[in-house]
């Protein structure tokens, strides 16, 4: 039933986007558009396949809205071939609106959960798998166009060298220290989301949009350093004495 609603709905888009760009370029938006939603099925059903043994519904309300981000980020990637900034009109915001709302999404699936009672490791999983297939899908199809700098997709990229270079360490027998938690790591992610859903609008130009990818792609980047310097253990996190200060913690550089 899912699977057949995605599909009719990515049919009537079909038809709505013939109609503003023709029939060549609107070929193209599904070829990419039908890969991407591969991936998003394809991710959904290897994580369902990891939580198998929590016994957990996984068409629940706030898996759906998660899936439901992971499809509006493949939308967004049908316009890798499409000359959406050149056209303007309706067709220039298309990419920015669909964007926009996964990550306005973002903030909605969570909060469900939450309110529901139905907190799953599947959707934890999802949440995390779709916002970094979102930062590197949509960045890809904003440098396509010309709106972000070709560099500035080592950020749709940081993540999945980051998870590589844990999985790395713990195969060659190597230490990997936990990550102490961080509120600006979500900060951080909700920035680069606001900032590439305005990036894909006509509102932003070519150079508005260098100066942005270098603000918050640069930030970015240094966060994922800092954190690899934290689970190779180059950077320890130590508290400091009760009375000392206001109790937040201390950064050091291990010997």
């Amino acid at each position: 039933m899912v699977v057949t609603t995605v599909l009719v709905a990515t049919a009537l888009f079909t038809v709505s986007l013939t109609g503003l760009v023709g029939t060549d370029e609107a070929g193209r938006w599904v070829v990419f558009a039908a890969a991407a939603l591969i991936a998003v099925f394809g991710t959904f059903a290897v994580h369902r396949t990891a939580t198998a043994h929590h016994s957990e519904w996984p068409f629940g309300v706030a898996n759906l809205v998660t899936l439901a981000r992971g499809v509006l980020v493949a939308w967004v990637a049908g316009f890798l071939l499409v000359a959406w900034a050149a056209r303007g009109g309706v067709v220039a915001w298309l990419p920015g609106l669909l964007y926009g709302a996964a990550a306005a999404l973002d903030a909605v699936d969570g909060t469900l959960a939450r309110r529901l009672g139905r907190e799953t490791a599947l959707g934890a999983r999802l949440d995390m798998a779709y916002d970094a297939f979102g930062l590197f899908v949509a960045p890809l199809v904003a440098a396509a166009a010309g709106q972000v700098p070709w560099w500035y997709l080592s950020v749709g990229v940081a993540r999945y060298v980051f998870v590589a270079g844990i999985r790395l360490r713990r195969y060659r027998g190597l230490a990997v220290a936990d990550l102490p938690p961080r509120t600006s790591r979500r900060v951080l992610a909700g920035l680069q989301m606001a900032f590439v859903a305005v990036a894909l609008t006509p509102v932003v130009s070519p150079a508005a949009g260098r100066v942005g990818a270098a603000l918050f792609g640069g930030a970015l980047l240094a966060g994922f350093a800092r954190d690899w310097l934290y689970v190779s253990g180059r950077l320890v996190e130590r508290t400091r004495p009760e009375g000392e200060s206001d109790g937040d913690a201390d950064e050091s550089l291990a010997d």
